[in-house]
């Protein structure tokens, strides 16, 4: 198999599109004298979008204080700008792909779950290291590989055969890909993430999550890559990537180590108990953004 893929997807006329109220959200955040007001207003052209927002907001992940948010405005006084854009870029990302096929079911929610957990082990780490990513650490472990998603809906039969192979290898499925495919759910991925307009280091995040001495943004890319790799640990995968590994051996750790950042002072046994139970986060998030009773929250 040649290059032919990744130039298909490229070409794909019914490749999924992100809603426009959040494209326009994200050109609004990049400019240095937006308001409360206008990015509230803007969330509320869509109003499923919305509900889901608010919601997320409300739920334990985001909640600051004893009362519930009743309003976008009061959820980007309470929360901050970039935490309420984080939200919307990954409601939106989460809603456009979202299944669209009734086979391998399964595969999908395991792939999701996996997503998620990234995302929630990435947010550990930063806690834990004082880097203040601003909640871009659980953006990038929740869409890091989103180009599986496009390769399991366009090709599935390929991709099936690459799971099957990085499953009888026990090798990381973007081996298994490349031999199977020609192309790799990171290539994938990254062009996605440049076609939707998805902030720079989350396409930085997509293409060199396994290698992140390649990114340009070393540290939240290293940042995800390890808590890709204890995610995994966690059995919470959707490949062949639970081979045995020594964290501290690790490219992302080294980088990280390199920039500065305490890694001697991080607990690998603490941090392996706190994730134990990470799947029932995992859940509690996928309630939370879930379609049902999402309305409930939508006081807008």
């Amino acid at each position: 198999m040649d290059r032919l893929i990744l130039q298909t997807v490229k070409h794909l006329e019914d490749l999924p599109t992100l809603p426009s109220v959040a494209v326009e959200v994200m050109g609004l955040s990049r400019s240095p004298d937006v308001s409360i007001k206008a990015i509230s207003a803007c969330i509320h052209k869509d109003p499923p979008l919305a509900a889901k927002v608010l919601k997320l907001a409300n739920s334990a992940f985001y909640r600051r204080g004893a009362h519930e948010i009743e309003t976008l405005h009061r959820a980007i006084l309470m929360m901050g700008l970039n935490e309420v854009v984080n939200i919307t870029t990954s409601v939106s990302v989460l809603s456009s792909l979202g299944p669209r096929k009734s086979q391998e079911q399964g595969l999908r929610k395991k792939f999701w779950r996996h997503c998620i957990a990234t995302g929630l082990i990435a947010r550990r780490i930063d806690t834990r290291l004082h880097m203040s990513l601003q909640g871009r650490e659980f953006v990038g472990g929740l869409l890091h590989d989103i180009g599986k998603i496009i390769l399991d809906e366009y090709f599935h039969d390929q991709f099936m055969q690459a799971h099957a192979l990085s499953l009888e290898r026990q090798c990381p499925m973007f081996e298994a890909e490349q031999e199977i495919l020609g192309a790799t759910h990171m290539e994938i991925g990254h062009f996605l993430a440049q076609k939707w307009g998805l902030p720079p280091y989350i396409a930085d995040i997509c293409l060199h999550h396994h290698h992140p001495q390649d990114a340009r943004f070393k540290d939240i890319t290293s940042v995800v890559s390890i808590a890709d790799l204890l995610a995994k640990a966690k059995e919470l995968s959707c490949g062949g990537d639970t081979m045995s590994f020594i964290l501290k051996d690790q490219q992302g750790w080294h980088i990280l180590k390199k920039m500065g950042h305490p890694m001697d002072s991080i607990d690998l046994e603490r941090i392996t108990f706190e994730i134990e139970d990470i799947g029932e986060e995992v859940k509690e998030f996928i309630s939370a953004i879930s379609d049902q009773e999402a309305q409930e929250h939508a006081h807008v």
